[in-house]
Parts: structure tokens; sequence; C-alpha cells
């Protein structure tokens, strides 16, 4: 099966909206599919996210290739991957924070989430991104390695600190 990454448009939202709900539930949240989509629609119209889509490729008959149960659901979409905007005031330039990757279960192991973030690798050096930051669960040694294996270097220079509000 051959999966496109593209930029997701407005048009893309309630597919986006669905792996972005099932993503929620993966962390242990409440489905919300409403709010889901209310979430993403207003990142994406405030520019205040980029989010790459990987799709499955339509064979030339207009036929879907894949075999997703989810379609209606999730408008054909395999994963995707959203950046926030942050910035660097030592190096004056922009940051981007990954900080959600999800690939459907039915997709997995196909290189979608590899290729989901080349791409956000590709965009962080044409927007002029110092860094791409992320970070993951300790127990989460397969995402760690991926993201070692696309050059992702474990920050050991500094200590981050979060303020739960």
């Amino acid at each position: 099966m051959a999966y496109r990454i593209r930029r997701a448009e407005l048009g893309d939202i309630n597919g986006v909206a669905q792996l972005f709900n099932e993503y929620r539930m993966f962390y242990d949240q409440s489905p919300d599919l409403k709010g889901a989509c209310e979430f993403i629609r207003v990142r994406m119209q405030q520019k205040e996210s980029v989010i790459w889509i990987a799709e499955s490729e339509v064979d030339t008959n207009g036929g879907e290739k894949s075999s997703f149960k989810d379609k209606q659901l999730s408008n054909g979409l395999a994963g995707f991957v959203q950046l926030y905007p942050s910035f660097s005031s030592v190096s004056m330039r922009p940051i981007w924070v990954l900080n959600d990757l999800y690939v459907h279960t039915e997709h997995r192991q196909r290189g979608i989430a590899r290729k989901l973030l080349q791409a956000a690798r590709q965009y962080g050096e044409e927007s002029g991104a110092v860094r791409i930051a992320l970070s993951t669960a300790i127990s989460n040694k397969r995402a760690q390695a991926l993201y070692e294996s696309e050059g992702y270097t474990l920050d050991t220079g500094f200590m981050y600190y979060e303020l739960h509000i």
C-alpha cells in the first residue's frame, strides 16, 4: 500500500480530528470527537499549528487501494504529525515543537511515522528553524528508537521543568 504525505488543509479537518481523537484516547483521554474537531479547526484557522498527514493513495480507476475500515471517519487518512511554532531567543530563529505524532493501528509498521517525521524535518529546514523539539515517555522505547534513527538526540545539557496550571 502506498501513502502520500502532504500538508493538511482546512478540508482535512474531519479526518485529522478523527485521528487526533484516537491519539488522545491512546493517552487515556475520554473520546471527544466534537472537541477534537474544534481544536484542530481553530489551530489550523489561526495558523497556530502545521499538520502533515499521510493518506492512502488512490489507484488510477479512482478506487481505494487501502482496506482502511474507518475511511468514512478519517477520510482515508492513516496518520498525522502536528507541529507548534516557538522561537529561540539565543539563535533568533524559529523552533518547531513536534507535539503529536500518530499512525492509525491498521497502518502501523509501514514506515508512515518515519515519513511524517521526514516531512516535519523538511518543513523545519525550509522554514529556517534552528531545531525541532519533542518529548516522549521514558517507557516509549519504540518511539525513542525511531526518533534516534531519524537524527534526534537526547538532550543531556539542559533540565526541563514544567509547571502544571
